[in-house]
């Protein structure tokens, strides 16, 4: 037996959404968009150091040598040369000028040498923050440049470089690539179940959609709101992936439940009716398992680490954004003005 009841603030809710969708969908779709576009606004953090609280033993030393030595002590980038043939002292001491002719180079001193002179292991002091954007594009140029100096000085041989640095400019790259490929696939992966789930071709465009707008819209908001309600003004690469991971997952969940029970009124009701039927009816337990589910990424936020603070404060937003306004109003908005009746007569009688 189907309840009737008001169902709390869902039944009004649910009344407001179905007679005005053009105007619930869009200002929340306004909304969304708007938190969306701070998405440009986002810069990554790659100083774990820094994401520790002040008054940690190992920050606190790190601070001091950054103050009072070359920035680049803090992490010396290795750079190994290994030639075909035997390197004289004239050949390294030119090479080494060269380097240090760059302005971002504090230093650069050889540490080790084969033998046979034809491998060299050289440490480079950057003289800006190792762990900055900065110094990163400047490996990356130098991993490209290197080679045609060696070819200049006449010394034939491959450079490779290593370090704290170099391995935060593949952990770079190799993020990049895997927010591409998950984005990608977990988007395929739900699309395709959502087809097999609802058996039709709009609804799960619908719903998924909605739900990518939700977590670009979660991201966007929560990059504004940890800056200056808490001061962090970039986020590890590590967070929009995690986030995205368990924002489509629980929202397409709760999309789910709804869209369910809408597909099961509207053998009965036109679109209207059932879609109303199934915003009051779902709508007190997705909020209720949505604010739960919320509280607990949100107490993430207790913890010292600015990564699972932020992560934790993200997700929750996202879970609320999802929960009350994607899942409460803009999906049921967009199933509203773009589903249309059949046979709703016959099924009136």
């Amino acid at each position: 037996m189907r309840a009737t009841g008001e169902h709390g603030i869902w039944g009004p809710i649910a009344k407001f959404v179905v007679n005005k969708p053009g105007f619930a969908g869009g200002i929340v779709g306004i909304f969304l968009l708007i938190t969306a576009f701070n998405m440009f606004n986002l810069d990554f953090e790659f100083d774990t150091v820094k994401k520790f609280p002040e008054d940690l033993p190992s920050r606190v030393g790190y601070e001091i040598v950054e103050t009072r030595y070359d920035k680049g002590e803090l992490a010396p980038t290795t750079l190994l040369i290994e030639s075909n043939q035997a390197m004289d002292q004239n050949e390294v001491t030119a090479f080494t000028e060269k380097l240090t002719e760059n302005d971002n180079i504090a230093s650069v001193r050889l540490t080790a040498q084969s033998e046979d002179t034809k491998a060299l292991k050289l440490s480079v002091v950057l003289a800006i923050d190792p762990y900055s954007t900065e110094a990163m594009d400047m490996i990356t140029d130098l991993r490209e440049n290197t080679p045609d100096l060696l070819k200049e000085l006449s010394i034939s041989g491959e450079s490779y470089y290593s370090g704290v640095t170099a391995k935060l400019v593949d952990e770079r790259d190799v993020n990049n690539r895997d927010i591409i490929t998950i984005v990608t696939l977990e988007t395929l992966l739900i699309l395709v179940l959502l087809f097999a789930l609802t058996r039709s071709i709009r609804m799960p465009i619908y719903m998924m959609t909605t739900i990518l707008l939700s977590y670009v819209s979660a991201l966007g908001l929560g990059i504004f709101l940890v800056d200056v309600l808490f001061g962090y003004d970039a986020l590890s690469t590590r967070v929009p992936v995690y986030a995205f991971i368990f924002l489509v997952a629980l929202g397409i969940d709760y999309n789910i439940i709804l869209v369910s029970r809408f597909i099961e009124e509207r053998k009965a009701h036109r679109v209207k009716d059932a879609l109303e039927i199934a915003i009051r009816n779902t709508g007190g337990v997705i909020s209720s398992a949505g604010i739960i589910l919320a509280a607990t990424f949100a107490a993430l936020t207790t913890m010292p680490i600015a990564d699972l603070f932020v992560f934790g404060f993200i997700v929750a937003i996202g879970i609320l954004i999802d929960t009350f306004l994607v899942r409460g109003m803009l999906l049921p908005a967009l199933i509203l003005l773009f589903e249309k009746d059949k046979q709703a007569s016959h099924n009136r009688q």
